[in-house]
């Protein structure tokens, strides 16, 4: 009988143990480093996503902003700002793309899963998810590094006060 019980709590522990695993190790997007992300991992955080495309001029007209903006962003655990190509192209091309273009920020491999906002309709879009893991706006055209600075500090005000 105590053999039997023991079985049994090892299996529960076993299945629990997978089902923890399995949870952990799940991802809805990986940047060209290889990184995997989830956006429930992303909570407490404000995560900004920008889509460009090579043929978007204004896109790639606010490179320098974003890579000011990620150099605020990196300053704190509580900001990440992730760029998406809207083209959808290989990592060879993305890391092309980057490397021609002096990409600073992190750069999202394909297009992420279940994420919460749609694919835009226009480019450059840019995306800011609250700490609670949902759209808070979604913003079209250029934005700059001052910009985003200030929705991000804004956004941190409200949630410090809630």
């Amino acid at each position: 009988m105590f053999k039997k019980g023991l079985f049994v709590f090892v299996c529960g522990l076993a299945v629990y143990a997978g089902i923890t695993l399995s949870l952990s190790m799940r991802t809805d997007f990986t940047t060209l480093d290889g990184e995997g992300y989830s956006w429930q991992g992303l909570e407490e955080q404000i995560v900004v996503v920008n889509y460009f495309a090579e043929w978007c001029a204004p896109c790639l007209k606010e490179v320098p902003e974003l890579n000011d903006f990620d150099q605020f962003a990196r300053q704190t655990d509580k900001v990440s700002l992730f760029a998406v190509n809207f083209d959808n192209v290989s990592d060879e091309q993305l890391t092309a793309l980057r490397d021609k273009y002096d990409m600073q920020f992190k750069m999202v491999s394909g297009l992420p899963k279940k994420a919460p906002f749609s694919m835009p309709k226009s480019l450059p879009a840019t995306f800011i998810i609250g700490t609670n893991g949902e759209l808070i706006k979604e913003l079209k055209g250029e934005q700059s590094a001052e910009s985003l600075e200030a929705i991000v500090l804004g956004l941190q005000k409200i949630y410090q006060t809630q």
